[in-house]
């Protein structure tokens, strides 16, 4: 009987100091807190794969300006060397603007060079306007969502 009382009244406090500790709950003062997030290291920026760029880009050209398989596998190759040679001057930290600007307008002279011997000068400027202003890709498939909703719309109201 003794150790039953004894027992009890040690099971009693101890389910006493567990609800006082409130473990699992949310205390009263701490609702809506939730802790500061951690800053994380940036680290380097992850360079493009020049393969995949040079490859996208030459499908794009050929189907821009009608070239042949011939034309557009030098085209990737040349546009290969242009955007490593790019990459390897953006992502050096150790030059500066102006040093990268100059070595940036060097290799864009190289590759000129090596287009106007494949291509004709019309083919090499519209290469090299969509290489400095680019988007024209993205541009059209903006257009072409755009005409499927106008032709959507007018079957809707028609």
């Amino acid at each position: 009987m003794k150790h039953t009382l004894v027992f009890a009244l040690v099971l009693f406090l101890a389910t006493l100091s567990v609800e006082a500790q409130n473990l699992g709950n949310i205390q009263r003062g701490q609702r809506g807190y939730s802790p500061q997030a951690k800053p994380t290291e940036a680290g380097e920026p992850e360079k493009p794969d020049v393969n995949q760029l040079s490859i996208e880009k030459a499908t794009l050209y050929k189907e821009m300006l009608g070239i042949d398989v011939f034309q557009k596998e030098v085209l990737r190759t040349y546009l290969k060397d242009y955007y490593t040679a790019r990459v390897d001057v953006d992502y050096n930290p150790e030059l500066k603007f102006e040093d990268k600007q100059k070595l940036i307008n060097a290799e864009q002279k190289k590759f000129e060079k090596a287009l106007k011997e494949v291509f004709s000068d019309d083919q090499v400027e519209q290469i090299l306007l969509e290489e400095q202003f680019g988007n024209r890709a993205k541009k059209k498939k903006k257009e072409d969502k755009k005409k499927k909703k106008k032709k959507k719309s007018k079957k809707e109201k028609g």
